[in-house]
């Protein structure tokens, strides 16, 4: 299934050098318990997901500086095998932050309250090459070159939309972190970022998404449906 070749155009991706149109789903690893990991990665595929996309977030695997966990639902690597043995690909979503509306975007309180996060700053970038090596530990021999089932890799997130830097300075960042990704070996023919709210992509690919829920909406009565699951002429949200 992996001994294949992944690309885009304009308009659409490319799956063996013809048009495809995949479809997309987010599973948080760390957030579920591993023993139902498997059944729930069956039941995206039966539902017509066919690519996993999964932060790796930073705070639950060094809540403590310079102590790592990767066990149990932290375990990286057996979720990506266990993705390889539905025969489902993967986007590996490496922030550093993430978002995910978790604290502080994901980000540990040490590395939050001590250094210039999302930011060019030399201090801070060390931190975020050791965490994408830590990473790449746990993912190596999983990327499609492999035979593996990661077909992309993500940057960040929301970054420029959501806090972080803009213009210019925002490029540079998102170019020193795809780069500095590429140099510890995360090797893929896909490199993502968040696309909506004008958010820096820095000339990687715009990933678009949609919720049927709204758990940051704050008010205490029923949320109205979500737009986002009406077809329409619209591509996904209007504010696209």
């Amino acid at each position: 299934m992996y001994d294949e070749s992944f690309s885009f155009t304009p308009d659409f991706l490319t799956k063996n050098g013809q048009a495809w149109f995949p479809i997309m789903g987010e599973f948080h690893y760390s957030r579920y318990p591993q023993k139902f990991w498997r059944e729930s990665l069956l039941k995206m595929k039966a539902g017509g997901v066919n690519i996993v996309s999964s932060y790796v977030i930073w705070i639950h695997h060094e809540e403590e500086k310079g102590v790592w966990d990767w066990s149990g639902q932290k375990d990286l690597r057996a979720f990506v095998q266990q993705i390889k043995e539905c025969g489902l690909y993967m986007i590996l979503r490496i922030g550093p932050w993430s978002h995910a509306e978790v604290r502080n975007g994901g980000f540990p309180d040490w590395l939050q309250h001590n250094y210039k996060v999302r930011t060019n700053d030399a201090a801070y970038l060390a931190e975020v090459r050791r965490f994408y090596e830590k990473i790449f530990e746990q993912v190596k021999g999983l990327q499609l070159k492999d035979g593996g089932p990661i077909i992309g890799v993500q940057i960040e997130n929301e970054f420029g939309h959501c806090g972080g830097l803009t213009g210019e300075e925002g490029e540079r960042h998102m170019k020193t972190l795809q780069a500095m990704a590429k140099e510890i070996g995360f090797d893929v023919p896909l490199w993502t970022a968040t696309g909506w709210g004008g958010a820096v992509t820095a000339g990687m690919l715009p990933v678009m998404g949609g919720y049927v829920d709204a758990p940051w909406d704050q008010r205490p009565t029923e949320i109205e449906p979500s737009g986002n699951y009406v077809i329409t002429y619209e591509r996904n949200d209007h504010n696209i």
